[in-house]
C-alpha cells in the first residue's frame, strides 16, 4: 500500500514523520550496502591468497600473503559485526523512537486533540502511530536478516568464525530480529501513552526494550532442551555447538565443572581426576537447535507485545472513553 492509498490518521502520520522514515530506510541501506561490502572484501582477499598460491596456515614463504589475508578477513568480520550490534540495538531505537517522537510528543503538546476532533477515535489515532513503523518493520528487517546470514555464512566466518549462538548473531537472523523489534515497538507504545513526556518516555522506552530483550537473552539457553554427550575428545564432537555447561563425571554420578579447575591447561584434568572425575561431559545446543530456540524466543516476544498491546489499548479507552 502506498502512501498516496492511505487516508486518515496513517497518511497524517507518514506526513508527519516522513523525514525520520527516510532515515530509517537509509540506514537500512547502509546496513546492506555494508554486509555486500563485507561479503565482497572478503572474497577479494580470498582470491589474492589463492591467486598468490598459498593457503591460511601456511608456513613462513607464504607469510606475507597471508598476513594481507587475515588484515582483509578481520575487516569483512569487522563490518559484520558492527552490523550485528546494531541489530541488536534496533528494538530499544524503534521503542524510543515511537514512544517520543510519535506518541509522546503530541500528548505532550496536546496536539492529539485535533486528530479526535476529526472524527478519529483514540483508538484509531494511537493504531495508526503504531501500524506506520510496524509496516516498516515487517517489510525490511526480514530483508536484512537475509543479506546478513548470506554476508555472515558465506564471508569470513570459515577462517575467522563467529558462532551463531553469540549474543549479536543470534539477533541478527532468523525470526528474532523482528519479533524483537515487534516487541520494542510495543513496549514504545505503552511508554509514550503513560510517561506522556517526550525526552522521558525516549530514554524510559529505550530501557525498558533493553531490559525485556536482555531477559529474552538470558531465557534463551533454557528455551529447548540440551543435548548431552559424555566420553572423551568431547571439544572435537561440539565443535559448531553451544556449550552450556561441561567438566567431568565421578564414580557416584555428580558432576564436576571444569572452572572448579582452571589452574593451567596442562593441570586442569589431573585436578579433575583427583575430584574423583571419571568421564567428560557437556550440556550443548547443536547447531540444528537455533531454529528452535529461534522460533520458541519469537513466540514469547510476540506474546509480551501481545500482551502490552492489549493493556495500552484498554488504558487508552479508560483515560480517554
Amino acid at each position: 500500500m502506498s502512501a498516496l492509498a492511505l487516508r486518515g490518521p496513517y497518511w497524517v502520520t507518514i506526513r508527519q514523520h516522513r523525514r525520520s522514515l527516510w532515515v530509517a530506510l537509509a540506514l537500512a541501506a547502509l546496513a546492506v550496502a555494508t554486509l555486500i561490502t563485507s561479503r565482497l572484501w572478503s572474497d577479494s582477499a580470498t582470491e589474492a591468497l589463492r591467486a598468490a598460491g598459498c593457503t591460511y596456515g601456511d608456513d613462513r614463504s607464504c607469510y606475507d600473503p597471508v598476513l594481507v589475508y587475515t588484515a582483509d578477513q578481520w575487516f569483512a568480520r569487522h563490518l559484520v559485526e558492527y552490523t550485528a550490534l546494531g541489530m541488536l540495538v534496533l528494538p530499544g531505537l524503534l521503542g524510543a523512537f515511537l514512544a517520543g517522537p510519535l506518541i509522546a510528543r503530541e500528548l505532550e503538546s496536546g496536539t492529539y486533540r485535533l486528530a479526535w476532533t476529526q472524527s478519529v477515535s483514540p483508538a484509531r489515532w494511537l493504531a495508526a502511530k503504531l501500524a506506520v513503523p510496524a509496516a516498516l518493520v515487517v517489510t525490511v528487517v526480514p530483508l536484512l536478516g537475509l543479506v546478513f546470514h548470506w554476508s555472515w555464512s558465506t564471508g569470513p566466518a570459515r577462517d575467522f568464525p563467529t558462532y551463531w549462538y553469540e549474543p549479536t548473531m543470534f539477533a541478527s537472523y532468523g525470526t528474532v530480529p523482528v519479533t524483537n523489534a515487534l516487541l520494542g515497538l510495543a513496549l514504545g507504545t505503552a511508554v509514550g501513552l503513560l510517561v506522556r513526556r517526550t525526552v522521558l518516555a525516549m530514554g524510559v522506552a529505550a530501557l525498558v526494550t533493553g531490559v525485556a530483550v536482555a531477559a529474552l537473552a538470558w531465557l534463551r539457553p533454557g528455551l529447548w532442551p540440551a543435548d548431552t554427550l559424555t566420553g572423551r575428545e568431547l571439544s572435537l564432537r561440539v565443535s559448531d555447538a553451544w556449550v552450556l555447561s561441561n567438566g567431568m563425571i565421578t564414580s557416584s554420578g555428580e558432576r564436576v565443572g571444569w572452572e572448579y579447575c582452571s589452574i593451567s591447561a596442562e593441570t586442569e584434568r589431573a585436578c579433575m581426576i583427583g575430584r574423583g572425575g571419571v568421564t567428560d561431559y557437556a550440556d550443548f545446543h547443536p547447531s540444528s537447535h537455533f531454529w528452535p530456540l529461534q522460533l520458541v524466543e519469537s513466540g514469547i516476544a510476540l506474546a509480551l507485545a501481545t500482551l502490552v498491546l492489549l493493556v495500552t489499548f484498554r488504558v487508552l479507552r479508560t483515560r480517554h472513553p
